[in-house]
């Protein structure tokens, strides 16, 4: 009798333990269906904004075949940047290693400074070449492709035959049942850009810095990766991340949460890359406030010796260009952008990249060329403003030392050139200073 009573017990005991564990499971079931879902509701508001703005460069690459004016082209010129950074900062949010869409970030962040190149051109008083409409065209058909394939996947997502889970995650295997999975639909695509060829442009001061070594990062010990997420909770604000590795000619971690892309180098552990999805509420901070929380930013991650060269006021935000300063001189490939949201301040977007590939302390070499000589070689039309010194990358990819010497012609501020070595011209550009901001073209 007590042997049975004992059964009895440890059955009960079973069953409760049983009842106890299938709760959990329901438990745990239930929220990861909620946070499944949750995750699936913001990745689609990504993506169709991704496809969004990949649907406007299409359309602006089009138009850009037929411009003949300056003007107009400036204009296009800005719309393929916006366009361009929008698709690129979206592609980052989705749930992918960084290296799996490497030439269609390539190709995104090429298309508005290729805009930007042909702008300055023309605003010189040139015309397209036969050669630069056709390019114009090889941008377009590439756009093309790349919006074709996201309008595609954006109506398999809306249709549930793809989900924007990756594949990966323990989550993705339990909520996406036979869907295709997101990340396996962009690499397919991404093998469309693996004949896109690498563009060499003439902007200003924007090297093709994808064919040269990072010099910053050069002989620096590694980082691990759980280094890279210690150097990043002071973005994400305690949010869950997720981890992976970009390859190429800058190695790094992309730590990425809800709505922030944080990538650190692996040599060294340097701040690559920040950015940070959301509203921006009504203006609050003025431009000059915007610019002191730019520069405590720079010094808080170590940028050092930074001085502000241009900026432009986008959407309730301002983007400045900072580059490296030393001895007097402004050292424009080492060009850092930072991004100020006007609502209460914060930074909501940096990149480092051209730092990072070109910064080193120069051998200055001394003047053979005096200012007053310089002077001597600018047109006798311009007023001169100013004169300072600045070193300036060169299409060769090496740099020259020049007196920067600023001037105005019909009404036109003009930033022009001149080497300290040889006395020859290097580079001639215009100041565009608008409500929104000042930039070099």
């Amino acid at each position: 009798m007590l042997e049975i009573l004992k059964k009895r017990r440890q059955y009960i005991l079973l069953s409760a333990l049983l009842c106890l564990v299938t709760a959990f499971s329901l438990v745990q079931y239930k929220r990861a269906r909620e946070l499944s879902y949750a995750r699936e509701i913001e990745f689609n508001r990504v993506f169709t904004e991704l496809t969004e703005y990949v649907d406007d460069l299409e359309i602006s690459l089009l138009k850009g075949q037929v411009i003949s004016t300056p003007q107009q082209m400036a204009k296009l010129a800005g719309d393929l940047y916006g366009q361009s950074s929008g698709a690129k900062a979206n592609l980052a949010l989705l749930p992918l290693d960084g290296h799996q869409l490497e030439k269609t970030s390539e190709f995104l962040s090429q298309v508005g400074e290729y805009a930007n190149s042909i702008s300055a051109k023309m605003l010189r008083g040139e015309k397209m070449s036969d050669k630069e409409i056709k390019t114009m065209s090889e941008l377009r058909k590439y756009a093309n492709t790349l919006k074709s394939g996201l309008d595609e996947m954006l109506m398999g997502v809306n249709e549930g035959r793809i989900s924007l889970s990756n594949s990966s995650s323990k989550i993705g295997r339990l909520m996406g049942g036979g869907k295709v999975a997101m990340a396996s639909e962009l690499a397919s695509l991404e093998e469309e850009f693996h004949s896109y060829p690498s563009l060499i442009y003439d902007g200003p001061f924007s090297q093709h810095l994808t064919l040269k070594e990072a010099v910053l990062t050069k002989g620096k010990a590694q980082i691990n990766e759980k280094q890279a997420i210690n150097y990043a909770k002071k973005f994400t604000d305690r949010q869950e991340v997720t981890v992976s590795e970009i390859g190429g000619k800058l190695p790094a971690y992309s730590i990425k949460s809800k709505d922030r892309v944080i990538e650190y180098t692996k040599n060294g552990g340097i701040l690559l890359l920040l950015m940070r999805d959301r509203n921006i509420d009504e203006e609050t901070i003025s431009l000059e406030d915007a610019k002191v929380k730019a520069e405590l930013f720079l010094r808080d991650n170590g940028f050092m010796d930074m001085r502000e060269s241009y900026y432009e006021k986008r959407e309730g935000s301002i983007v400045i260009n900072y580059a490296y300063e030393q001895d007097g001189y402004v050292v424009f490939p080492d060009l850092v952008k930072v991004k100020v949201a006007l609502d209460n301040g914060e930074v909501i977007g940096f990149e480092s990249r051209g730092y990072i590939m070109n910064h080193t302390v120069r051998q200055i070499p001394a003047p053979k060329i005096s200012e007053e000589k310089a002077l001597e070689n600018v047109s006798a039309g311009l007023k001169i403003k100013g004169v300072t010194t600045a070193i300036i990358p060169l299409e060769d990819g090496s740099e020259a030392c020049c007196y920067q010497i600023k001037g105005i012609v019909s009404g036109k501020h003009f930033l022009t050139y001149v080497n300290t070595q040889t006395g020859y011209t290097e580079d001639v550009q215009i100041l565009l200073e608008t409500e929104g901001g000042t930039l070099a073209v």
